[in-house]
């Protein structure tokens, strides 16, 4: 059974969505369902459908003197956030939203809203699945309302990402992005005058303090030619996708997001043992969907992948989740990575904590097996969180299995993060490890490394 909001989205005027354990169900008001079923049945909009870059949508009921239109859409299989999304996932919703609002325009309808909260990721797939942002257009206004909303929520956050160094994480308290004093006041003035700052930040943020002087604000002329006005439209779209393409960086390495090339903590035999006990536990699990906790660049995802699994492979530190994300791309891999750090998960958010569920919360019901290898010691000793706490976690985030590796006090990697405070840390202990997880766990397998680090292959109790 999947969880569902405690509320429906509230936001447009034209309707809003629920999600239920069958699907996402989209109430369309008055006047607007008119526009929205006519659109349903254009041959562009089936083809783009088919194409995996936009939602479905069935029609459940038709608007009557008692009932509104009613719409259901598939269920993703693990919704995310932008605020989750490595660099590349947001590149790649940027690059959809617009991708997507060309084609539009290229058939007289046009997007009204351009945020990433209308992308969701099946793998590392965008999908659009808010089908109330798409309208007729205006071929009389050359402006694209959304224009703005896809500055501040789209390249903004890129551009502070990539220049600052502002962690797209971060925008998780930024819901309507960045406005460009913002960015302004922080860049350096040499990179004002450089793009894409300049046409991005500089030149904007001058045009609105003339505004506000009074110095400008002159009506935008109405063109009467539609396939001018189209021209417009589609050249300052094209203007976006530069200016998006401008702000992707080159990759930064961090300290783990070369830890399986440079793990000179385990042998080759060691490597290849662990892989083989991994392979055989997600076989005997018949593993479907996967939580890979503590992921790194997705070595054992890509296993639980390649065995017919939907992974979801989430770490902290968010260049580790980019090498993974770009090594995704082209390959076909059911798999979606996350930066979460799961001692400190996502929480709810938006209006009465209820409009952006918590990354837990989304997790209840949903994986029939945990993977949470060479991770344990980071959250006993990194996060200081007790071994039953964890267990107590465990417990909840599967539905039937877990695949562990327990990292002994004598490990060179968990000493490294005791750093001398080993006596702070004596009652953490194999046998306590143990003792923790039997309480709602059962051994299937298990598989001592050479290098003295443990594998489990854990089932869950029923009571």
């Amino acid at each position: 059974m999947l969880s569902a909001p405690p509320l429906p989205t509230f936001r447009d005027p034209a309707g809003s969505l629920e999600l239920r354990a069958d699907g996402a169900y989209r109430q369309v008001r008055s006047p607007f369902e008119g526009e929205l079923l006519a659109l349903l049945e254009l041959p562009f909009f089936q083809r783009i459908v088919a194409s995996g870059r936009l939602v479905a949508s069935e029609v459940v009921s038709r608007p009557s003197d008692s009932e509104a239109l009613l719409l259901r859409h598939p269920l993703i299989f693990f919704p995310s956030y932008p605020w989750e999304w490595p660099p590349s996932m947001w590149q790649a919703a940027a690059e959809l939203t617009l991708n997507l609002c060309r084609e539009l325009l290229q058939e007289g309808w046009i997007l009204k809203d351009a945020t990433p909260l209308n992308v969701l990721f099946q793998g590392t797939d965008a999908i659009f699945v808010d089908i109330l942002s798409i309208q007729r257009a205006d071929l009389g206004q050359p402006i694209w309302n959304a224009y703005g909303q896809f500055i501040r929520t789209f390249v903004l956050p890129l551009l502070a990402h990539t220049q600052l160094g502002w962690p797209l994480q971060s925008t998780f308290t930024r819901r309507d992005g960045y406005e460009p004093e913002e960015i302004f006041a922080a860049l350096p003035w040499y990179s004002c005058l450089r793009q894409p700052a300049l046409t991005t930040v500089t030149l904007p943020m001058l045009l609105s303090k003339l505004k506000r002087d009074g110095k400008t604000g002159q009506q935008t002329r109405l063109f009467e030619d539609p396939d001018l006005v189209r021209d417009v439209l589609l050249h300052s779209i094209g203007g976006l996708r530069k200016r998006i393409t401008r702000t992707r960086s080159a990759f930064k390495a961090s300290h783990w997001s070369g830890y399986v090339d440079n793990s000179a903590h385990y042998s080759p035999a060691d490597h290849a043992s662990k892989r083989s006990f991994v392979t055989r536990a997600l076989a005997a699990a018949q593993s479907r969907r996967v939580l890979d906790i503590g992921c790194n660049t997705g070595a054992y995802s890509l296993v639980a992948a390649d065995a017919g699994a939907q992974v979801v492979a989430i770490d902290s530190d968010p260049q580790t989740v980019e090498r993974l994300c770009q090594s995704l791309k082209g390959q076909g891999k059911n798999v979606l990575p996350l930066c979460i750090d799961l001692a400190n998960p996502t929480p709810a958010s938006g209006w009465s904590n209820a409009e952006s569920t918590s990354f837990l919360s989304r997790c209840a019901g949903r994986f029939d097996t945990v993977m949470m290898l060479a991770m344990i010691h980071h959250l006993l000793i990194g996060s200081q969180i007790p071994l039953d706490h964890i267990a107590t976690l465990c417990r909840s985030l599967t539905t039937d299995h877990l695949i562990l590796e327990w990292v002994p006090p004598t490990d060179e990697k968990y000493r490294e993060i005791v750093r001398g405070r080993e006596a702070i840390y004596e009652h953490i202990t194999e046998a306590a490890f143990r003792a923790a997880f039997a309480a709602f766990f059962i051994t299937t397998e298990e598989l001592t490394l050479e290098n003295g680090r443990i594998l489990f292959h854990l089932r869950k109790r029923y009571r």
